[in-house]
C-alpha cells in the first residue's frame, strides 16, 4: 500500500515538472523568436509569405546585391507555430549553375541567431511543383514530409554574406529540385 501511495504522490508531481521544464525551453505561443530574417539568395526572392499571406515588400529590405545575386533583410515576427514560405529562383545558366538560399531569423535581442536553414530538424521543407504551390502556402503541415534539398552548386559568395548579417549563422543553404522553388520553414 505504500507503494501505491508513493507512485501517486510522484505521478502527481510529474505535470508540475514537466510544465516547468517546457516554460522553460519552449517561448510561449505569443512570444516571439525571430524579430526578422536575413536571406541570401542566388538568384532571388520572388514572394516571401508569412502564415499563408504575402509578405508586403513595404517589410523587405535589399540589403546587397552581387551581380543578380541578393541580400534581404524581411521584417516578421516570427512566433512558434508560425510557417514562412519563400519563392525563390536561379538562372541555371549563370555562373556555371551555382545557386544558394539561405535565412538566419534574428531574435528579438538584435544579436543572437533563432533559427537556421539547414537540412536535419525536418522544419525545412520544399514545393517544385507549381499545382501544389497554393497549398503549401496555406496549408503549414502540406507536403511537410518533402524535405528541403541540400545545394550541389552552392554560389561561393553565399555563406560569407550570410556571416557578415548574422555573425553567429552556422546553418546551410536549401533548396527544392527545381530552379523555382517553394521553401517552407515551420517554427516549431
Amino acid at each position: 500500500m505504500k507503494t501505491f501511495f508513493a507512485l501517486v504522490a510522484a505521478l502527481a508531481l510529474l505535470p508540475i515538472a514537466t510544465t516547468s521544464i517546457a516554460k522553460s525551453t519552449q517561448p510561449a505561443r505569443d512570444e516571439s523568436l525571430a524579430q526578422y530574417m536575413y536571406t541570401v539568395a542566388d538568384d532571388f526572392i520572388v514572394d516571401v509569405y508569412y502564415n499563408g499571406e504575402r509578405v508586403p515588400d513595404s517589410r523587405r529590405q535589399l540589403l546587397v546585391e552581387r551581380f543578380g545575386a541578393t541580400v534581404e533583410r524581411i521584417d516578421v515576427s516570427i512566433k512558434r507555430g508560425d510557417w514562412v514560405v519563400f519563392h525563390v529562383v536561379n538562372n541555371r545558366l549563370r555562373w556555371g549553375g551555382a545557386y544558394y538560399f539561405a535565412v538566419a531569423g534574428i531574435k528579438p535581442d538584435e544579436r543572437t541567431v533563432a533559427f537556421s536553414s539547414e537540412l536535419v530538424s525536418g522544419r525545412w521543407s520544399c514545393c517544385d511543383n507549381p499545382s501544389n504551390v497554393s497549398r503549401f502556402v496555406a496549408d503549414r503541415d502540406f507536403l511537410a514530409s518533402n524535405a528541403a534539398q541540400p545545394i550541389e552548386r552552392p554560389w561561393h559568395e553565399g555563406d560569407d554574406l550570410m556571416k557578415q548579417q548574422a555573425k553567429e549563422w552556422s546553418g546551410a543553404p536549401v533548396w527544392g529540385t527545381s530552379r523555382s522553388t517553394w521553401i517552407k520553414f515551420v517554427a516549431n
